[in-house]
Order: C-alpha cells, then structure tokens, then sequence
C-alpha cells in the first residue's frame, strides 16, 4: 500500500500527497494497536506520504452492491447481457 501511495505521488509530480485510505476489518476495528503499528510502518515505508485512514463499516457489502449497480448500467448501455 506504501508503494502504491508512494507511485501515485511520483506519477502526479508532487514533492509530498496527503490521501485517505479506506480500510476494512476486525483486526484493525479491534486490535488495540494496530492501527498505530499500520501509520508507524507507513510512515517508514513512504515518508512523503501522509495517509489517513478511515474505518469502512460493512465495505465489502457496499462495494459489492456498486459494482453490481454499474455493471447493469453498463449492460443497458451497450445491451451486453
């Protein structure tokens, strides 16, 4: 995630990126340090990156639910399916 953080800044020319990143899951929601483990490590990784990340309840539920919804509009754009 570092990485891709990190390419996304070189890609727009940017000498430092502030973005936000959705994350999912119990071992974050839970875990009593975890997520300042996760900043810490990132912030080693790409040090010109500065991510915030934001808890996504039910995500996998609502990301299935968007591409289902795009994906039958696309069908009845271009009569696919």
């Amino acid at each position: 995630m570092a990485a891709v953080v990190d390419k996304i800044r070189e890609n727009h020319g940017l000498d430092h990126l502030e973005i936000n990143v959705g994350v999912h899951g119990t071992l974050y929601k839970l875990h009593p340090h975890f997520s300042t483990i996760l900043k810490d490590t990132v912030r080693q990784l790409a040090p010109n990156c500065k991510m915030d990340f934001i808890l996504s309840e039910n995500g996998s539920g609502k990301g299935a639910a968007l591409i289902t919804a795009v994906a039958w509009q696309c069908k009845d754009k271009q009569g696919l399916y």
